[in-house]
């Protein structure tokens, strides 16, 4: 069997019916500070604030339209968020840039601390596809990055 990172790799469906979801809708995140959080998102990522139903704890509901998606981020008070450097490899979500070289300049007027790696096996002249990582207040990690589109990382069926 060819390995996972084989670009000839498939894993086909099981022998029952799987689940068919749809679209992502949200991701949940934990915050210190919900209200620091929610700033992040809205003045740095340029997400806004939607309503959210009253849960009996804090939390903020965001929502950026060219992401598609949702982040919840929900207050737990014993949340410590990592001081340790980032690890490109454990949890983070993604979102695609559509000028990096801007987000770049933005994050660092923001204060915000990056780390940049290249794309490997999808090269591109003449600098390849960058993706850069970085925290929010919390610590949880955020990836942007230039990539080909989706449907050509994706063997077709």
């Amino acid at each position: 069997m060819p390995s996972p990172n084989s670009s000839t790799y498939r894993l086909e469906p099981g022998p029952t019916p799987s689940l068919q979801p749809g679209h992502f809708n949200h991701i949940a995140l934990p915050t210190a500070d919900a209200e620091r959080g929610a700033r992040f998102y809205c003045e740095v990522l340029g997400f806004r604030l939607v309503p959210r139903p009253a849960f009996s704890f804090d939390g903020r509901w965001l929502y950026r339209a060219e992401a598609g998606v949702m982040v919840h981020l929900i207050h737990d008070e014993n949340h410590q968020p990592s001081t340790e450097p980032i690890n490109t490899r454990w949890h983070h979500f993604a979102m695609q840039s559509a000028d990096i070289d801007a987000d770049l300049a933005l994050l660092a007027k923001h204060g915000v601390e990056t780390v940049e790696r290249l794309l490997p096996d999808y090269e591109r002249s003449p600098t390849g596809y960058r993706q850069v990582f970085f925290r929010d207040p919390d610590g949880n990690v955020i990836e942007i990055g230039e990539w080909p589109a989706v449907a050509d990382m994706v063997i077709a069926d």
